[in-house]
């Protein structure tokens, strides 16, 4: 049978519409709601608590951290803001006071927009006030570029970077912790898109041996608690995150955390 172009295109597009469904319903998952209610301040008994102030090794003068820039929404998912002098970040303080050696952390989150000089970090783990500090997971995205990347206190690896535009995605940002195993995977619920990296102690080892890698990069013990943060925060390195460019009066860069799913 003979198929002329335009008798084609309505079979490819109900063939784009079915693949653009099953990407919207692949692996759906129940996620954990936020209150809707802001939290208390300075009560680090809660889910989690906005972070505040400025971070000099990372923020350009004038920028800080602000409590309210974290702003509940009646559906469960929370907005962080950004704007020319303020961004938001939240310390997952219920995770931390478990104090967990392993586990599942999945949140789904959207960006408004790609904006040079900013960087996207919607989940990232951490081992603050362990035995050993300074260890971190980071999903760091920024520029239209993912990022993996491994911190041992002395500075970071990039273990795996990937050109991807997020813009208007909704993405499922997932880091698994095991013994001897991290994996971190990315999947857009909007098209479909995925990534994946599995860090193992041979294989940081092997990084470690680069002459781009930090003194004494290792892979962090499995005896060391870890837990999650998320961040919206402009940087002071524009060869790594682009060079910023001033936002209109009243405009905001925003990423909104739909929920999340943490499990042993």
């Amino acid at each position: 049978m003979h198929l002329n172009k335009r008798s084609l295109l309505p079979v490819c597009l109900m063939v784009f519409a079915v693949l653009v469904g099953c990407a919207a319903n692949r692996g759906k998952i129940e996620l954990t709601p936020f209150p809707p209610s802001s939290v208390e301040y300075r009560n680090y008994t809660q889910v989690y608590h906005p972070l505040e102030g400025h971070q000099p090794r990372k923020f350009p003068p004038g920028f800080e951290f602000r409590f309210d820039a974290v702003e509940p929404q009646p559906d469960g998912s929370i907005v962080q803001k950004l704007t020319q002098s303020w961004g938001s970040a939240i310390k997952w303080e219920g995770e931390r006071q478990l104090a967990k050696t392993q586990g599942k952390y999945v949140v789904e989150a959207t960006i408004s927009e790609v904006w040079p000089g900013v960087v996207y970090a919607p989940l990232w783990l951490y081992s603050e006030g362990s035995a050993e500090s300074g260890h971190e997971f980071d999903f760091e995205y920024m520029d239209g570029r993912l990022e993996y990347n491994l911190h041992n206190g002395d500075g970071g690896f990039r273990m795996r970077s990937v050109r991807k535009d997020l813009a208007g995605h909704r993405v499922r940002w997932t880091i698994e912790r095991r013994p001897g195993r991290v994996t971190m995977s990315v999947l857009s619920l909007t098209d479909g898109w995925t990534d994946r990296l599995v860090v193992r102690p041979a294989t940081v080892a092997r990084w470690a041996r680069l002459d781009r890698a930090p003194p004494n990069l290792h892979f962090p013990p499995d005896t060391i608690p870890m837990f999650p943060f998320t961040e919206l925060w402009r940087c002071n390195a524009p060869g790594w995150c682009g060079t910023w460019k001033p936002l209109a009066p009243g405009q905001t860069i925003n990423m909104t955390l739909h929920g999340y799913q943490f499990s042993p």
